[in-house]
Order: structure tokens, then sequence, then C-alpha cells
């Protein structure tokens, strides 16, 4: 996510995971800075997880992690006879040989969906992400302005 305001951006990735009735198993949160600051996120619930990287990206280690957050928030567990099926957008950090292996260990089958069509193929990024995405830049101004961080229009 980013802000339209000049030298004044805001990265952050947000892997969410649900189950097909609509559930979240995990929030992994990954905020750009190398300490993790207590205002980042004010309300925690179960099952979220977050990081600091410098790029504010999901990386190799990152990705690891995910993996291990991922298969401790599944409610009956992950195994080879109670399989799950975990579809990505085929990122780099997360087709990695380790992270295959990792997930077939788990008893996970992973998809990744072509290049370039996650914005029309992952139903979250079109039914959840992009509405929060307009509303948190629109909050984000708001609070902005209130704070005279910048000057309304």
């Amino acid at each position: 996510m980013y802000n339209s305001i000049p030298k004044s951006r805001e990265w952050l990735t947000i892997n969410y995971v649900v189950n097909v009735i609509g559930t979240t198993l995990l929030r992994f949160y990954v905020f750009k800075g190398d300490k993790i600051q207590d205002d980042c996120i004010q309300l925690y619930k179960p099952g979220t997880c977050k990081f600091m990287q410098s790029k504010a990206r999901m990386i190799t280690f990152l990705f690891k992690e995910f993996l291990f957050f991922f298969k401790r928030c599944i409610p009956n567990g992950i195994s080879i006879i109670n399989r799950h099926l975990l579809i990505l957008d085929g990122h780099g950090s997360c087709v990695t040989l380790e992270a295959i292996e990792r997930v077939q260990e788990f008893g996970l089958d992973m998809i990744t969906l072509p290049s370039h069509t996650s914005h029309a193929l992952q139903l979250l990024n079109v039914a959840c992400f992009k509405p929060f995405k307009t509303t948190f830049r629109n909050e984000r101004d708001i609070t902005m302005v209130k704070r005279n961080y910048i000057k309304p229009d």
C-alpha cells in the first residue's frame, strides 16, 4: 500500500490465510523498518504475526516463518492424511526448493498462480484487499491531516 503524498510512502505487506468458509486463520504483516514499533497495529487478534524487513516485502526467510506459523494456526492440524491447499501468487520468495520441500513435509499442497494475474484470480485481492486499501488510504490521509503532517486541499 502506498501514499500519493510525495516522499511519504508507507509500505506494508499483508499475508492473510483464510479457509473456504471465510474464517481467517492467520494474519502475517511485514512492515518496513528495523525495529517493531508498538503502534504498528493497535489491536491484534489471535493468529497475528508481525515482522520488520528493510523493504517490507516477503523474502525467503520470512516465507519460512510464515509456513511455520501457518502450520500452527490450522485448527485440526496439517498432516499427510489431513492435507490442505495453499494458493500463492508465485512470488520468488515462495517458489524455492526449500519451501516446496517444507510444504510437502507439512502435508500442504501448493499452487502458484500465473504471473500478473493475482489481481483477477485471487479472491482476497478482489473482494477484500482492494476495498481495504481504499479505506486504509482514506483513513491514513485523514489522520495525516489531523496531525498536521499534510495540509488539506
